[in-house]
């Protein structure tokens, strides 16, 4: 009895293993996807822009001389980006390495919800600190592990609702894992972000009012590279509560 129930464990946890790896590796499918439209967005406005200069539209020297300069702030704001998704992509392939270092999860987490309170007060939401346990470490590279935790809070913060976002730090004794876990109030979180490939010239031009953000679905992805690159994982799911979400961020504990 005890080996069937053994078996039965087994095959209970190998079925949750295999649903949450479909669900990442549906997740991961639209990668080149999502990578091509993150940039062809703002290289069509900027290519809208020069549309603009090229066929003389300029009503005078001094604006032409404006769109060129926006232009120039718009082309450096993608370098950047650019430079962010390299960077990550090769620490995934070995052509960087990490700097690891024995990181206190707690102090961590401590620092980030004083960086980015003022952020979450913009949205009217709350960021505190929920259960902590103040004296789990792990090994990790600190400056990487605070990436991804911003790029997800940014996206918890664009997409959470009036409430409070709660962040938590706690560990699994027996399957040795750090658990940073994210709870916020939303009842629907959609990562897919439809972009108009159809847009003229002019409807392009008024995208530079900003500057090229990263999308909140490569932010996630980057995110869950980050992660994965120190062997952690990234779970994204509900925790059945209405109008409340939960993301949870395991890591290897540091065996002391």
């Amino acid at each position: 009895m005890t080996d069937i129930n053994h078996l039965a464990t087994e095959l209970k946890n190998t079925k949750i293993a295999y649903q949450q790896s479909l669900q990442n590796s549906r997740f991961k499918a639209g990668f080149l996807g999502r990578i091509a439209h993150e940039i062809r967005s703002p290289l069509s406005s900027l290519m809208g822009l020069h549309q603009l200069i090229i066929n003389d539209l300029c009503e005078s020297k001094e604006e032409e001389r404006e769109f060129i300069e926006d232009a120039y702030n718009y082309a450096k704001k993608l370098m950047g980006i650019l430079d962010r998704l390299i960077s990550v992509s090769k620490l995934e392939v070995g052509k960087l390495s990490l700097e690891y270092q024995k990181v206190n999860l707690g102090e961590l987490l401590t620092d980030i919800q004083e960086v980015m309170t003022l952020q979450a007060a913009n949205r009217n939401l709350k960021l505190t600190l929920g259960d902590m346990d103040k004296d789990i470490i792990a090994s990790v590279d600190r400056a990487r592990l605070t990436d991804a935790l911003l790029f997800l809070l940014e996206v918890v913060i664009d997409y959470g609702e009036t409430g409070e976002i709660q962040l938590h730090c706690g560990k699994d004794k027996e399957k040795q894992q750090a658990i940073i876990t994210i709870d916020f109030p939303c009842q629907h979180l959609s990562i897919s972000e439809d972009i108009d490939l159809t847009q003229s010239p002019i409807e392009e031009l008024k995208q530079l009012n900003s500057l090229p953000q990263l999308s909140s679905g490569m932010k996630i992805m980057l995110g869950e590279s980050l992660l994965e690159t120190m062997g952690g994982k990234l779970l994204l799911n509900s925790n059945g509560e209405e109008n409340f979400t939960r993301w949870q961020l395991l890591l290897p504990l540091d065996i002391l």
